[in-house]
C-alpha cells in the first residue's frame, strides 16, 4: 500500500534543490555585495543623518546634535528617511560596478598604457574607470538622495517653517516616570514618496533633480578616488603578483573611504545646504557660490569640514 502511494506520487520535474543551490552559488558574488550594501546602510545610516545635521544646523557639538535628535525624535530620528538607500542601494551599486569594470576594459584595449599592470596604470586606469562610474550612476541616485535629505531633516524643517509662519509647536506634557524627555513637536509620519512628491508639486519632476550639478561633481570625484584609491592601495600593499587577502581589502577599503569623504566633503556640505531648501518659499542661497561665500564667511575654512568626523567613522569600516 505504502510502495502504491509512492508511485502515484508525482516526481518533480526539475532537481530544484540542486538548481538552487547552483544559481547561488553562480551568483554568489552578487548575492554577497547586495547583502554587504545592505547592512552598510542599516549599520551607517545613523552617521549618514548625523552628518547631514551638523552640515545643515548649527549645533554646538556632534554630541549636541546626536543629543538634541534623539530628544526631538527618538531613535526613528536617526533612522528617518531610509527606506529609499536601502531599496535601491543594491540596484546602484550593481550598476556602478558594472560602468566600472567595463569601462576599464573598453580603455585596457584601446590604450596599451592603461593595461600595463604596474602601479601608475592601475592608479590611472581605477580613477578613470571611477569617473566614469560615478558620472553615470549620479543620474539615477540624485532624486533618491534629495529625498533622503528632505526626510533626515524633515522635523527640524517643520520646526523651522512654524517658527518662521507665527505657528505654535505644541508641546506634549512631559510624564515624570519617563526616563526621556518627549519631543518638542510632534514627529511627522509621511513617507518618503510624499516628500518625493511635495517636490514634484512645488517644482515639477525636474524638481527631483536639484543640486544635480553639485551632486554630479561629487559622485565623479569621489567615485574616481575611491576606486583609485582602493585599487592602488591594494597594488602597493600586495604587490603586482599576488592577490590581496581579506585584511588588505579591508584597509584599502577604509582608505580609499577616509580620502573620498576628504576630497570631496566641501562639495557634499554645500550640496546638502542647497538642497536643504528646495521646497522654501524664500530660500536663503541664490547661487552656489553665494553659499559658499557664506559658509566661508561665517565659519572660515574649517566650516566646509563641518561634521566630518561622524563622516569618518563611519567610512574606514
Amino acid at each position: 500500500m505504502n510502495n502504491d502511494k509512492h508511485s502515484n506520487r508525482p516526481l518533480h520535474p526539475l532537481p530544484y534543490k540542486t538548481i538552487f543551490r547552483e544559481c547561488l552559488w553562480g551568483n554568489r558574488t552578487v548575492i554577497a555585495a547586495s547583502s554587504a550594501a545592505v547592512v552598510g546602510v542599516v549599520v551607517g545610516y545613523p552617521f549618514d543623518s548625523i552628518k547631514t545635521r551638523m552640515q545643515t544646523v548649527p549645533y554646538d557639538s556632534l554630541a549636541s546634535c546626536v543629543r538634541q535628535t534623539f530628544k526631538d525624535e527618538g531613535i526613528r530620528g536617526f533612522f528617518r528617511g531610509v527606506l529609499p538607500p536601502l531599496v535601491t542601494v543594491s540596484i546602484i551599486k550593481s550598476i556602478s560596478f558594472s560602468v566600472y569594470e567595463e569601462t576599464k576594459a573598453y580603455c585596457k584595449a584601446r590604450v596599451s598604457f592603461l593595461a600595463a599592470n604596474e602601479l601608475k596604470s592601475v592608479m590611472a586606469m581605477s580613477t578613470l574607470g571611477g569617473a566614469a562610474s560615478g558620472a553615470f550612476i549620479a543620474t539615477f541616485s540624485c532624486p533618491f538622495e534629495l529625498v533622503k535629505i528632505h526626510k533626515q531633516l524633515e522635523v527640524l524643517l517643520l520646526q523651522a517653517s512654524s517658527i518662521s509662519t507665527g505657528d505654535t509647536v505644541v508641546r506634549k506634557k512631559e510624564k515624570k516616570s519617563m526616563p526621556y524627555r518627549t519631543p518638542a513637536a510632534p514627529v511627522p509620519t509621511t513617507s518618503s514618496w510624499h516628500s518625493a512628491r511635495e517636490i514634484i508639486r512645488s517644482k515639477g519632476i525636474s524638481g527631483l533633480w536639484s543640486g544635480f550639478n553639485l551632486h554630479l561633481v561629487r559622485d565623479t570625484i569621489g567615485t574616481a578616488v575611491y576606486f583609485g584609491g582602493y585599487e592602488t592601495t591594494k597594488f602597493l600593499l600586495s604587490g603586482p603578483d599576488h592577490m590581496a587577502g581579506p585584511m588588505t581589502q579591508f584597509f584599502a577599503g577604509g582608505v580609499c573611504g577616509i580620502l573620498c569623504w576628504l576630497a570631496v566633503f566641501p562639495i557634499d556640505l554645500v550640496k546638502s545646504l542647497m538642497q536643504k531648501e528646495v521646497l522654501s518659499p524664500q530660500p536663503k542661497y541664490k547661487s552656489i557660490s553665494e553659499c559658499i561665500k557664506d559658509v566661508h564667511h561665517s565659519r572660515g575654512i574649517t566650516g566646509f569640514y563641518r561634521g566630518i568626523a561622524v563622516t569618518l567613522i563611519r567610512a574606514f569600516p
